[in-house]
């Protein structure tokens, strides 16, 4: 199974409010009359974020996203398919120019790669995206290999942290579908992967996973560093399924 992320945000102009009541009112309905290929779709809705980290000089990343799509296939013949449809050419593209700041998206093709606890979900769970950036002197699979050692080792030594999360589902970076990931707008991929992970409630969230953030990236400086938290961010998301 195969899982596009996009990360995007509103078009100049456009209130966080007006964006998201398209996306969920007007685009959602409009994939779900027309699945083609696709065998689900999640709409994140973005509520608060965090960008870098304290003490660098300026903000290094791009940040202001309002949500994220999640779009899963069987494979990338069903991707490829879906993407060059008439449908999706015709339809749902030029609607999601209507909302979509298309220079700025952010697309990605994943596979699911770790699942953490199971997922216990209702009316006030916060889906917390982290958006990892590599550490540039290495490989994106030693990138990943890494972050799940520094989650497994935090989650193992901070029993707050093993309690409050509810679920955490690794996502990492594939190559290939370069050509469907243009559909969203956006440049060259330069994430590892996305995690998931969930709490409760709001304020769970709020309180567990700055210092969950923290503690990852203590951990990778002690062994030597497997990303950069300068050009990484986080998307604190209320999800909601279309189909």
């Amino acid at each position: 199974m195969l899982t596009l992320i996009a990360a995007i945000r509103r078009k100049p102009g456009m209130t966080h409010r007006a964006f998201l009541r398209h996306l969920h009112q007007v685009h959602g309905p409009l994939a779900a009359a027309n699945p083609l290929r696709i065998r689900s779709y999640v709409q994140n809705h973005v509520f608060d974020a965090s960008f870098g980290v304290e003490g660098d000089p300026s903000y290094l990343t791009a940040f202001g996203r309002d949500s994220v799509t999640e779009l899963r296939f069987d494979d990338l013949e069903a991707l490829a398919a879906t993407m060059s449809d008439p449908y999706s050419r015709d339809v749902i593209g030029p609607d999601g120019a209507r909302f979509n700041d298309l220079p700025s998206a952010l697309a990605l093709l994943t596979r699911t790669d770790v699942v953490g606890p199971p997922r216990r979900s209702d009316a006030d769970t916060v889906k917390v995206l982290h958006f990892v950036h590599g550490a540039q002197r290495l490989e994106r699979d030693d990138v990943v290999d890494g972050w799940q050692s520094a989650h497994k080792h935090v989650v193992a030594e901070q029993t707050a942290q093993a309690n409050a999360v509810r679920g955490w589902v690794q996502h990492r970076q594939v190559p290939g579908a370069e050509e469907a990931l243009r559909h969203f707008g956006g440049s060259e991929t330069v994430y590892a992967g996305v995690t998931a992970l969930y709490y409760g409630s709001e304020d769970e969230a709020l309180a567990h996973f700055p210092s969950y953030e923290r503690a990852l990236r203590e951990r990778s400086e002690e062994t030597g560093g497997f990303w950069d938290p300068s050009r990484s961010f986080a998307l604190y998301c209320r999800e909601v399924t279309i189909f």
